[in-house]
């Protein structure tokens, strides 16, 4: 793949770490026709791909790269020197954690086309394959943000980022060309053109990957942890420079429509005694947006409807709320943003600029930022400093997922830019924050391989209905299960107007991963959905902050996403492989959202006992149940031996000095060591026989312990 021609220290294609450049010099495969070569990068990560020297299509066609996996491979240095330890001990009939034979095939492929339209392999196209086998129950999980089941196996898919809310397999904003398995293998193919994954659905017990140009890709081997802290070495390492305040709730809508509305809502969340710290604005507050109709942007306050920003921002901060603004990166021509950034445009192959791809006739006109040219992209986030972020705290960047087939930027072509260009775009707002604010962060919709250095996305566009959530969880689960971090969806669902129940299991699921927002486009203001139980959802949220804050910055530290499907913590039960609606928050709660009418669900808690959260019964693990909850309560368990820091007096917005007031540890159970993290903080908790001791606390930070018994 072709690396974007910066300064050595800038930037490159999919901000891939410095292995992206280096040659494969530890060993090559020959055959009749070329060779296959690799690199021992480090412990359990192979580079492996075909070398090409001249023109493609003459130096190489088809060849097959062998490799004998046994149970104790081990890759390390030793001196400079890359070491291969083979294990041995294979007895007949026995199968280890990793296939003993593992038979990677690689050749180029003629005359085949996928129907998708997408990726082309004929004529003057030419593609490779990559396939292996598959054992019979093996799950495949990956891909980026999916909204179909976590379990890939048995489908195919495409990594191609696009505006298709509510969407099939190939359909995502995030795709990222990563995937693994809980038997001790992960791949992560090194491009970002489109890629076919065929993940069983041909054949079941084999893999097929397909994709244009040369191949280049990662092998990762060992255990879950350690694939993702190898995926995390090579396509960037995951950041929480995240705000406090941003794991509050976030109060939104698309849209309100001017300065009054705004005000009118922030002065009702605090009247009704609402925690809240976010207020978020959708593209009204431009003055044009209106008459484009198309969503570009021109960065320019509607001062008929929003004649005082600056005193609006105000009035928000005296109520103890933040703002955040909405942005997509298509530019209006004929504007001031225009005629900034005109120079700075991606061009297309005519000498044009090139035009995103988009259904609406208005937007044939509107410019893309060259983020790909160092120029152009600090000159984006100059504007972003400048238009957007004097005057919020965060940057709602929409969309990204429209860069044309006939762009043309650094040598790469649009086919290979697509993909990319969301990487960038939600890197230039991160940096941009960071830089002016101090701490990072964008809410943002689009992503490729990397994005989580740049937290955080959201799920897009999904419909108001029971499927509707359903699909917002797997979306959600699928993305972290790819290496997000930290991810959000839009409660409530976008597009229409839900009904009170869905709208409260939906706030529920909401309050219980990294961030939570309600959105959409009709009312999402909770006290239209029965006030008194969404402001005890909500209240519960920040109840738990201490929790989830210590846990999201345990979790970047230990390289695993918050939130996670129950197949992360145990991968050898085959129960919870199929599980696309279950999850842990954090290292000892796992959540169970109702996703059905009615208030009944089934689900399955693994290996272990826990304490349900709202009546503290135990429940012993390895078994399926049937529960009923009633409007105002979900569930949540706990594992036995945990201590989970909450607060204990209520409190409406995030404040340190009323947060470290305010701390309880909740003992459930006799025995737990754990930790718990804030900015600057890691304190060592031990309990023995009910009998706690705190260490590395600060004095000024006040506490008691809560202990939650076998009944």
């Amino acid at each position: 793949m072709a690396t974007i021609k910066f300064d050595e220290n800038e930037f490159k294609a999919l901000s891939f770490s410095p292995f992206i450049n280096r040659f494969f010099n530890d060993g090559c495969v020959y055959s009749d026709y070329g060779k296959i070569c690799y690199s021992l990068i480090d412990e359990g990560i192979i580079r492996f791909g075909n070398v090409i020297k001249g023109n493609v299509e003459k130096s190489f066609n088809t060849s097959k790269f062998y490799v004998k996996l046994l149970p104790k491979l081990k890759i390390f240095r030793e001196k400079n020197k890359i070491v291969e330890e083979w294990g041995t001990g294979e007895k007949e009939g026995d199968r280890p954690w990793f296939d003993p034979l593992f038979y990677p095939t690689l050749k180029w492929v003629d005359r085949t086309t996928i129907t998708t339209g997408i990726l082309t392999c004929r004529g003057d196209k030419i593609c490779y394959s990559f396939s292996l086998s598959l054992s019979p129950e093996e799950p495949i999980f990956g891909l980026g943000e999916h909204f179909g089941h976590i379990n890939k196996r048995g489908y195919d898919f495409i990594t191609w980022a696009s505006d298709m809310p509510s969407t099939p397999n190939y359909a995502t904003y995030i795709p990222i060309p990563f995937i693994w398995s809980p038997r001790g293998w992960g791949i992560l193919i090194n491009t970002s053109s489109p890629v076919y994954f065929d993940i069983g659905k041909t054949s079941y017990d084999r893999l097929l990957i397909l994709m244009r140009g040369h191949f280049d890709a990662y092998l990762f081997l060992g255990n879950i942890n350690e694939i993702f802290k190898n995926l995390y070495k090579i396509a960037g390492e995951p950041k929480n420079e995240l705000p406090k305040w941003s794991f509050g709730y976030w109060q939104s809508k698309c849209a309100y429509k001017n300065q009054e509305e705004v005000l009118k809502i922030a002065e009702e969340l605090r009247k009704k005694g609402y925690p809240a710290d976010v207020i978020h604005i959708d593209p009204t507050w431009q003055g044009n947006w209106d008459k484009y109709k198309c969503d570009t942007v021109d960065f320019e306050w509607d001062r008929n409807n929003f004649p005082d920003p600056q005193g609006m921002i105000d009035n928000l901060h005296k109520m103890n709320f933040k703002l955040s603004l909405w942005i997509n990166p298509y530019i209006e021509p004929n504007t001031n943003l225009w005629n900034m950034m005109k120079d700075n445009l991606i061009k297309s192959e005519n000498g044009g600029h090139a035009i995103p791809m988009a259904d609406c006739q208005k937007r044939e006109s509107a410019g893309i930022p060259n983020l790909f040219e160092n120029k152009a992209f600090e000159s984006y986030k100059k504007i972003l400093k400048e238009r957007i972020l004097r005057y919020a705290e965060v940057i709602k960047a929409d969309y990204g997922e429209a860069i044309p087939y006939d762009a043309v930027s650094n040598g790469l072509r649009g086919e290979e830019l697509h993909n990319l260009f969301p990487l960038f775009y939600m890197r230039a707002v991160y940096e941009a924050t960071k830089e002016l604010k101090g701490y990072g962060i964008v809410w943002g919709r689009s992503g490729y391989t990397g994005v989580w250095q740049y937290p955080l996305n959201w799920g897009g566009d999904t419909p108001s209905s029971w499927e509707g959530l359903r699909q917002s969880i797997r979306g959600l689960l699928s993305f972290h299960s790819s290496g997000a971090m930290f991810a959000s969806f839009d409660v409530g669902g976008f597009s229409g107007k839900p009904s009170e129940e869905l709208y409260i299991r939906w706030l529920q699921a909401g309050i219980m991963i990294s961030h939570v927002r309600t959105h959409g486009d009709s009312d999402r203001e909770p006290w239209k959905f029965n006030e008194e139980v969404t402001k005890k959802i909500i209240k519960l949220r920040y109840k738990m902050l201490p929790y989830i804050y210590s846990e999201s910055l345990r979790s970047v530290e230990d390289k695993i996403p918050l939130v996670r499907p129950l197949f992360f913590d145990n991968p050898d039960d085959k129960n919870t492989y199929n599980i696309d609606d279950e999850f842990y928050l954090g290292k000892s709660i796992i959540v169970a959202p109702i996703t059905e009418e009615g208030g009944e669900r089934e689900l399955y808690l693994p290996k272990g006992n826990y304490f349900e959260f709202f009546s503290d019964k135990l429940f012993e693990g390895e078994k399926w149940y049937r529960l009923s909850y009633g409007l105002d309560s979900f569930p949540i368990f706990v594992k036995l031996n945990s201590v989970i820091p909450t607060l204990g007096e209520e409190i409406y917005y995030i404040d340190d000095k009323k947060y470290f007031n305010n701390l309880e540890f909740h003992l459930y159970g006799e025995n737990a060591e754990t930790s718990y993290y804030d900015y600057k903080i890691r304190a060592k908790i031990a309990c023995l026989n009910r009998r706690c001791s705190v260490k590395d606390l600060p004095n000024d930070v006040n506490y008691k312990f809560i202990f939650h018994v076998i009944q």
